[in-house]
């Protein structure tokens, strides 16, 4: 689920805090492969907490979600340090 939610992340473009993605735009690309909301929130929230992702500012009342140095070397296939 987390390789999903950096591939989606990495596909898009959501590479800085103004380009991020929401839950529900992360879900929408992956048609529901990911399990439900509070699945891919969860997910999220590791991915942040591990240095891979990071929230990006609100659209609306939602939070977005984008890559960081560490999550972009993993979806180019580049060795994790």
């Amino acid at each position: 689920t987390q390789c999903m939610i950096l591939d989606s992340l990495y596909t898009n473009g959501a590479t800085d805090k103004y380009h991020g993605m929401t839950i529900s735009e992360i879900e929408d690309d992956n048609e529901g492969a990911l399990g439900i909301r509070m699945t891919v929130w969860r997910k999220a929230g590791l991915l942040i907490k591990n240095g891979y992702a990071a929230k990006g500012v609100m659209d609306g009342r939602s939070d977005t979600y984008y890559l960081l140095e560490k999550g972009m070397k993993i979806c180019e296939g580049g060795s994790q340090k």
